[in-house]
């Protein structure tokens, strides 16, 4: 596969992740509902993204933004943004596309119940987003009937 510009590969939520030596350790991973105890408890969680570096964009810097918002759009917490620069190995084979693994993890209040998305942005307008669902860890009362 040949690629012309950086793009994002992935993007996965995760209860807990980190990235050590190129490989990705994930707990809890690719959810779609957290179960929320007590609202007033901030959410953890981990915001895995990988993206692809093809051979002639590597040593230069390439910047990725991170956003958690509400259902409407309204941003949640702090965008988070950092730049990547991926380099050549002595290994590296001509024309390879190289991976990169990063992980970032956020505690933040939630406004309420409902639906979130993360959404990942490269510079180049490149993204990709994953929804997750807050719901309730109370059992809804039974309906009269």
């Amino acid at each position: 596969m040949e690629l012309e510009t950086v793009a994002l590969e992935f993007l996965m939520l995760a209860d807990r992740a980190e990235v050590l030596n190129g490989k990705l350790y994930v707990m809890g991973g690719g959810y779609d509902r957290r179960t929320i105890d007590n609202m007033d408890v901030p959410l953890t969680l981990s915001m895995v993204v990988g993206v692809l570096v093809p051979w002639n964009l590597t040593n230069q810097p390439h910047t990725i933004r991170l956003t958690l918002q509400t259902e409407d759009g309204t941003t949640v917490g702090q965008q988070v943004q950092g730049q990547l620069t991926v380099g050549r190995s002595a290994q590296a084979i001509s024309g390879q596309m190289f991976r990169v693994m990063t992980v970032v993890n956020v505690t933040t209040p939630l406004p309420r119940l409902g639906a979130y998305r993360v959404i990942a942005t490269l510079d180049n307008g490149d993204s990709k987003a994953a929804t997750f669902y807050a719901v309730s860890s109370e059992t809804p009362a039974k309906q009269a009937g």
